[in-house]
């Protein structure tokens, strides 16, 4: 398989290439007429493999466009995947896809792109949190959490299921290297770092059926990370998620090298729960007013018969609260104020509520409801 035979097209400096070459093993020499000569080591080569890039050349070079085509034919790897790993050099990479039965014609439902999208970029900046803030949960995402999310690249989906290449920009390792003196790592490479120590714990737990093996992971999960990674397939609504992660050579990685495969099935998911549960505080009940849009309507019964069927009726509400923090608030409603918040869910209106507010494990609800109103702003 050859790459496109327009050189002109690949934008790659080749000092990247020789720092890829040079991370791979490869040796180097500069020859007098200024060529640079890069080859395999003798060992495990029958034959010495060349490789000649001009001194000073820049992208749109050809002496990139064959290097590339040469890399790929010693390694057997497609010429674009050759290109895309020197092209990430600089960043660790996390894969995530979703099951290929959600793929119809090589696209999927909208609903299903945009959220994924969403949870992923959340689940990055929950990382970035708990790494921030070291415990094992927290109020609210801080602002360097999303900073940090909006820095990582996501690129294009891929062939036969649908995902991303989640780019975490590590940057280039340009600090010497000294005997029994440890390099000081990236935040961004430990952001990644946390998530591949969380989904390993993860990986454990599920295969001696023991949530605990979550908590006690240093440098894992926290109970918001859990939450965040149920969210990506409740919400979402898929089976499982695949995910793999690969370390940038740039830096040393405290955790295992090569690329690390993980898989989360729905049917797994309440491991998570049990973890983030046993990692949190409860917070005690308190008296709360709260004000948003309904995200959701449940009704054990008949929905066509509302004031005379008498089975359970809840609501669920968006509420910012006082912290800044988006929470969904459940609330059990009679057949009267159910009907009023059908039609304010038609509607897009407010709502509002007074009661109790309590936490149980992940979910918050609303006790001893009254005023139930529909808002007109």
């Amino acid at each position: 398989m050859m790459l496109q035979s327009d050189a002109t097209q690949f934008e790659v400096d080749p000092r990247l290439l020789v720092r890829y070459l040079t991370g791979m093993g490869w040796r180097s020499d500069l020859l007098k007429n200024q060529m640079r000569r890069v080859w395999l080591p003798e060992d495990g080569v029958d034959q010495p493999v060349e490789i000649f890039l001009a001194e000073g050349s820049r992208s749109k070079s050809r002496d990139v466009f064959f290097a590339i085509n040469t890399i790929s034919q010693v390694y057997e790897k497609p010429p674009e995947s050759v290109l895309h790993d020197i092209m990430s050099l600089a960043f660790d990479v996390i894969t995530s896809k979703i099951p290929s039965e959600y793929v119809r014609n090589d696209s999927i439902e909208l609903r299903i792109a945009s959220q994924y999208i969403e949870k992923m970029k959340y689940f990055l900046a929950s990382s970035a949190t708990t790494e921030l803030s070291g415990g094992d949960t927290y109020k609210r995402v801080l602002k360097e959490g999303v900073e940090y999310s909006e820095k990582c690249r996501f690129g294009h989906t891929f062939k036969g299921s649908f995902g991303f290449h989640i780019e975490s920009p590590v940057g280039f390792n340009d600090e010497p290297s000294l005997d029994g003196i440890d390099q000081q790592q990236p935040f961004e490479r430990r952001v990644v770092e946390r998530i591949a120590v969380g989904l390993s714990s993860f990986k454990d737990a599920v295969s001696e059926q023991n949530p605990s093996l979550i908590v006690s992971a240093q440098d894992g999960f926290s109970a918001n990370m859990c939450d965040s990674l149920i969210d990506i397939i409740e919400d979402i609504k898929v089976s499982k998620i695949d995910l793999e992660i690969a370390f940038s050579p740039e830096w040393k990685s405290r955790v295992a090298g090569g690329k690390q495969n993980f898989t989360v099935l729905l049917r797994d998911l309440d491991i998570l729960k049990e973890a983030s549960k046993s990692m949190r505080v409860e917070e005690p009940p308190r008296d709360a007013q709260i004000f948003g849009r309904i995200k959701k309507l449940e009704t054990d019964g008949n929905p066509a018969d509302l004031l005379e069927d008498k089975s359970g009726r809840e609501i669920e509400v968006n509420w910012v609260n006082e912290e800044n923090t988006l929470i969904h608030v459940k609330i059990a409603l009679s057949p009267e104020d159910y009907l009023k918040a059908v039609e304010a869910h038609k509607t897009g209106r407010l709502v509002s509520a007074a009661g109790t507010l309590v936490k149980q494990g992940r979910i918050w609800r609303l006790t001893e409801a009254q005023r139930f109103n529909v808002v007109d702003l």
